[in-house]
């Protein structure tokens, strides 16, 4: 999925042991809806045992976006899948650290890179 500030790629597993979910630009109250989609049909298509969401390229995210990824990470869990967040920087990894959702993140020096399973 692609607007004109936020983009959504899927890269279900596809025999990886990680599906990847690559997210761009913005997210806000107007993108909430759309990553809740991805995220879901990700989780309950086939996406392998393992989830990493790219923020690298994230340069704004808010509590409606937050509440999107969150969903994602429930319907993960309850499917018995792994879920990350990977590459956040500056006030994104900041706002994720501080609403406690750190848990989630990958180590910097892993990033959620593919071969680390």
């Amino acid at each position: 999925m692609a607007d004109d500030y936020f983009t959504i790629a899927l890269e279900p597993a596809g025999g990886s042991a990680t599906s990847r979910v690559l997210l761009g630009g913005a997210f806000d109250i107007g993108t909430r809806e759309d990553l809740r989609e991805a995220l879901l049909e990700l989780v309950g298509g086939d996406p392998g045992p393992r989830i990493t969401v790219d923020l690298r390229q994230v340069t704004f995210i808010d509590s409606e976006a937050i509440n999107a990824l969150i969903e994602g990470y429930l319907a993960a869990e309850r499917a018995g899948v792994v879920f990350r967040l990977a590459g956040a920087r500056g006030i994104v990894d900041r706002v994720l650290r501080v609403i406690g959702l750190d848990h989630l993140l990958d180590p910097p020096e892993t990033g959620g890179d593919p071969a680390d399973g």
